[in-house]
C-alpha cells in the first residue's frame, strides 16, 4: 500500500452527518491537509483501499453505534500501520478502552474549536509520515540487499553480505558461536538478529555486558543467588536462567576473570547452572553467542582467556568488518540513521548533499557504526535545514578550510616536476567533480568557475576526462 507519498497530508474523513463532514473538510483544507470523505464504513474502507491515505478520521456512531469501531478493525486489517483517529461527540472510558485496544491512535470528542481536532491530527500525520517513510526505508533496503540483509544490520557490501548470508545459516542451528569486530561494529545487532532468525526466536534474548560489571557481581547476574547466601539475599535467578529456551549474548567475553570463565565453561559443558549458595544445580538450554573486541588467540597467548573455554566459544566464527573495510555502506547507513532521528531538531531533514556524503565516506570512522550513529543524530539535531551539508559535518569529518593536503611524491623529483603531477592530478579531480556538478553542461560550467569552454575541452582531452552521460551534444 505504497501509492501515497509520505509528505502529502491526506486525510480521509469518514462522517454521516453533511453538515459536520463539510465543517471538517473545510477546517482541514484550511491547515493544509488533502481530504477525501466517506459517508459510512463500507465506503471508507473501498476507500482506504485505493487511495492509502495517510490518517483515517471516522466517527464513532453512524448508522450503527459502533460503526466507526468497523472502520478501525477493518482498515487495520489491511494495514497494521494504519493511523486510524475515532471520534464522538458523546465519549466513554469503555469506548476509549476498546478502540486503543483495537489499534486507533486516538479518541477524542467531537471539537468545540480547531484546536481540538488540529492538534491531535497534526500529532496523527507526523507519526504516520515516520511510519510510512520507515516502510519505504525497508523496502528500499530490500530491494538492494535481497536476501544479504539481516533483521536490523544493513549493509550492501561484499564484506557484510558475506556475513549476514552465514549467519542467517548458522541461525537455524544451536551451535555456539563467536563474534569478533572492532568496537561499534554492530556484533550485539548480529548476534541478536540470530536469535531471531533462530527456532528460539519467541524466547528471551539476554545481552550481557560482561566487562561492565565487577566479577563478585556478574557471578550472581550470571548464575543468579539462594536465599541467604549472603546478608538480606532473596532467591534470585541468573540471566542463563532468563535467557533458557532462548540466547544469551556475552559482549567483550575476553574481559572476565579466570575463575568466572572456568564456571562458564562448565555451563558450556554440563548444560547445568548453579546459583551462588546453593548445591542444587539447574538444567538450562541457553544458546550462547559470545563477542570480543581483541583477537581471541592473543587472548589466550596472554592466559587471558582459558584455551578449553576459547575452544567451547569458538565453534562458529563470524568477524564483523570495520566499516572502513565497507564504505559503500555508509550512504545507506547514513539514511537509515537520518530516517531514525529526522524529526528530533528543529528542521525535518530530508537529504544529504553529495559532497557532504562524499566526505562521509572517506571518513575512516574509527568508532564505526555506533559513532556513524552518533554523527547522525548531532547533526540532524542541530540542523537549520533540510539537508546535511558540508558545514554541518562535525569537524573531525569536515577538512579544515585553512589546511591544503599536498600529496608528496613516492620518489624524489625535481621541484617543477613534482608540481606539475600535483597541479594534473587538482586539474584531472576539479574538472572532473565540476562536470559531474553541472550535470555536463559545458556552458553552465564555464560560467561557474570562470573558465572558458576551449579550456574545459581541453584539460577534459588532457586529462582523458569523459563527458557527462546527458551532456548537450550541441555544446561540442
Amino acid at each position: 500500500m505504497e501509492k501515497l507519498n509520505p509528505k502529502r497530508n491526506s486525510v480521509l474523513v469518514v462522517e454521516d452527518n453533511a453538515t459536520w463532514r463539510n465543517n471538517i473538510i473545510k477546517l482541514l483544507k484550511k491547515a493544509g491537509y488533502v481530504c477525501s470523505a466517506a459517508v459510512n464504513s463500507s465506503e471508507a474502507i473501498r476507500m482506504y483501499a485505493k487511495e492509502s491515505p495517510l490518517v483515517v478520521l471516522t466517527d464513532l456512531k453512524m448508522d450503527r453505534p459502533k460503526e466507526g469501531m468497523e472502520v478501525l478493525e477493518e482498515v487495520r486489517r489491511m494495514d497494521p500501520e494504519a493511523v486510524v483517529i475515532l471520534y464522538t461527540e458523546f465519549p466513554s472510558i469503555e469506548n476509549a478502552v476498546e478502540s486503543l485496544k483495537m489499534g486507533a491512535f486516538d479518541y477524542i470528542q467531537k471539537m468545540s474549536n480547531s484546536t481540538d481536532l488540529l492538534m491531535p491530527l497534526d500529532r496523527a500525520t507526523k507519526f504516520a509520515r515516520v511510519q510510512r517513510e520507515n516502510r519505504l526505508l525497508r523496502n528500499k533496503m530490500d530491494d538492494l540487499t535481497g536476501d544479504a540483509g539481516f533483521f536490523g544490520a544493513v549493509g550492501v557490501s561484499a564484506a557484510i553480505q558475506e556475513v549476514f548470508e552465514k549467519a542467517k545459516r548458522v541461525a537455524q542451528t544451536n551451535a555456539t558461536v563467536f563474534i569478533t569486530g572492532e568496537t561499534g561494529t554492530g556484533k550485539e545487532v548480529l548476534a541478536r538478529g540470530m536469535h531471531y532468525y533462530s527456532p528460539r526466536r519467541t524466547h528471551a534474548f539476554v545481552p550481557v555486558a560482561v566487562s561492565a560489571l565487577p566479577d563478585t557481581l556478574l557471578e550472581s547476574e550470571l548464575f543468579g543467588h539462594a536465599r541467604g547466601s549472603f546478608t538480606g539475599a532473596l532467591e534470585k535467578k541468573g540471566l542463563f536462567e532468563a535467557a533458557d529456551q532462548g540466547t544469551i549474548f556475552l559482549d567483550e567475553i575476553g574481559e572476565v576473570s579466570l575463575d568466572l570463565q572456568q564456571k562458564m565453561l562448565r555451563v558450556l559443558q554440563d548444560k547445568t547452572i548453579r546459583r551462588i549458595g546453593d548445591l542444587k544445580e539447574v538444567a538450562v538450554d541457553t544458546r550462547v553467542i559470545s563477542a570480543t573486541n581483541r583477537d581471541p588467540e592473543t587472548l589466550v597467548r596472554e592466559k587471558k582467556m582459558r584455551e578449553d573455554l576459547y575452544f567451547r566459544l569458538n565453534v562458529i566464527r563470524l568477524h564483523m568488518p570495520s566499516l572502513a573495510q565497507r564504505r559503500e555502506d555508509i550512504p545507506l547507513l547514513a539514511y537509515h540513521y537520518l530516517n531514525v532521528y529526522r524529526y528530533c531538531g528543529r528542521v525535518e531533514v530530508e537529504s544529504i548533499n553529495s559532497d557532504a556524503l562524499m566526505l562521509m565516506q572517506q571518513y575512516d570512522w574509527p568508532g564505526n557504526v555506533r559513532e556513524l550513529q552518533h554523527a547522525m543524530e548531532l547533526m540532524v539535531t542541530l540542523a537549520d535545514h533540510p539537508q546535511i551539508r558540508v558545514q554541518d559535518l562535525p569537524s573531525f569529518i569536515r577538512p579544515n578550510s585553512r589546511q591544503v593536503f599536498i600529496p608528496a611524491p613516492e620518489e624524489p623529483l625535481p621541484f617543477k616536476e613534482a608540481k606539475a603531477k600535483v597541479v594534473a592530478e587538482f586539474e584531472k579531480q576539479y574538472i572532473g567533480k565540476m562536470l559531474e556538478h553541472y550535470h555536463g553542461n559545458i556552458s553552465k560550467m564555464a560560467d561557474g568557475i570562470g573558465l572558458n569552454r576551449k579550456t574545459i575541452y581541453r584539460l577534459m582531452e588532457q586529462h582523458h576526462i569523459p563527458s557527462v552521460k546527458g551532456q548537450n551534444k550541441a555544446e561540442k
